[in-house]
């Protein structure tokens, strides 16, 4: 994508920047957008129509044509912020912009608030105090445990016939709900545990009464998801044939040669399996062990840091947690008044959270921006990989990268793997004493 852009320093914490997007580009993202926007509105064109169209159909012109905008500016500022080589905090304002239409240029301008730089009163190294990396025989026995009980599997238990509270019961069972077939609740073949409140009361009274291989017929109720004319639930009726197949009990495999021999044939015993869980606990606890040792570092770090955070900059960060705080509820069917609601807490004690979080957050960051000026701190590819993997789940680091890439973020992982570095040049530089 080839940006046009303009550079304007407004004050020592602001910036503007005046981009414009060839017009061949807008049209690659115009189409990009309103295919990703089908997509999560499950929109489908009727034959002939456009996509463009049917969007517009199903959400209305409006609301189209600024989800393009914002998009559209969205996506490009971060290439045009790297290209003029500042870094920001928070999320930019797009201030003033023309109308977004194919085969025309496209301009508009943003309003950033800059990172800024700090000092540190000393670049002595610091003093810190770990615990030993060690592997543990109880870590062992704990890692064998779980091991088994993910292996664990279902056999008949023939010890009672009569079903009794706790146990875990095969079922068949067909149900009705308002004489209408239920197909969620229908199944030739399912685990249920009574007593556990898995269904209404109704049910598991009546399969604590049965015994194995009876049939009964079960009537129940439920409330529902609607209201009546009094703004309570609307009870739902249910009927359910279900029988007892048979009691149910969860058998853990012993962890002995045999067992090993047939399930991981690649591990020689009981000793080799002990052998592997301690290199497993040893690798997982390396990772664990150094961002225990950075946080350690970064701590005694921040007592060093210099300098006042300005009311821009700290605004700026706040309000973009705020904005991805609110978002994450909206995915999730609610609202930050609701959430204030559920937690029993004021706008203000929310803000006042989010701000003691940001201000530890920022003087973190800027200490291990200071660090990484001052010894010319440099990110490489390495570097890079590294970040991706720390950031990423294991087997997904070319894929998150990839992202990046392709979204114009790749100065957000620089930055975040040329903090990484730097607070791991602070700690493998430490005074460090092992307790």
């Amino acid at each position: 994508m080839e940006l046009q852009s303009t550079y304007d320093r407004i004050d020592d914490d602001h910036a503007a920047l005046g981009i414009t997007i060839p017009a061949n580009d807008v049209n690659t993202l115009i189409d990009q957008f309103i295919i990703a926007l089908a997509y999560q509105s499950n929109i489908t064109p009727k034959e002939g129509q456009e996509l463009e169209e049917a969007a517009a159909q199903k959400l209305g012109k409006d609301v189209v044509e600024n989800h393009l905008t914002t998009s559209v500016m969205s996506y490009s500022f971060p290439f045009a912020a790297e290209g003029n080589g500042i870094q920001i905090v928070g999320k930019p304002s797009f201030t003033e912009h023309g109308t977004l239409a194919r085969d025309a240029d496209f301009s508009f301008k943003a309003l950033c608030t800059l990172k800024p730089s700090f000092e540190l009163s000393s670049y002595e190294p610091v003093h810190i105090s770990v615990p030993p990396l060690e592997v543990t025989e109880e870590d062992v026995e704990r890692y064998l445990e779980a091991l088994a009980q993910s292996h664990s599997y279902l056999e008949e238990d023939t010890s009672h016939a009569e079903i009794r509270r706790g146990d875990l019961v095969e079922l068949e069972i067909e149900t009705f709900k308002d004489d209408v077939r239920c197909d969620q609740l229908c199944s030739e073949s399912r685990s249920y545990t009574t007593g556990a409140d898995m269904m209404p009361p109704g049910f598991d009274e009546e399969v604590l009464k049965m015994h194995v291989g009876e049939t009964r017929t079960i009537a129940y109720e439920y409330p529902g998801f609607t209201l009546d004319e009094n703004c309570e639930p609307e009870i739902e009726h249910y009927t359910s044939t279900v029988t007892a197949k048979k009691v149910q009990k969860v058998v853990v495999p012993k962890l002995n040669d045999q067992w090993i021999s047939e399930n991981m044939p690649d591990v020689d015993g009981v000793e080799g399996l002990r052998e592997n869980a301690r290199e497993t606990i040893y690798a997982r606890k390396s990772v664990e062990y150094r961002h225990y040792k950075n946080l350690q570092s970064v701590n005694e770090l921040v007592k060093r840091f210099e300098g006042e955070i300005s009311p821009a900059v700290f605004d700026a960060v706040v309000d973009d947690i705020l904005r991805s705080f609110e978002e994450q509820l909206a995915q999730q069917g609610t609202t930050k008044e609701a959430f204030m609601r559920q937690q029993g807490i004021t706008e203000q004690q929310l803000m006042a959270h989010f701000s003691n979080q940001v201000n530890d957050q920022l003087v973190r960051q800027f200490a291990l921006d200071a660090v990484a000026k001052h010894f010319e701190l440099e990110v490489d590819d390495d570097d890079l990989d590294e970040y991706f993997r720390a950031a990423a789940s294991p087997g997904l680091e070319a894929m998150i990268r990839l992202d990046f890439e392709r979204n114009g973020r790749m100065h957000e992982a620089r930055l975040s793997a040329l903090r990484l570095k730097a607070n791991d040049y602070v700690t493998e530089h430490s005074v460090m004493r092992i307790d």
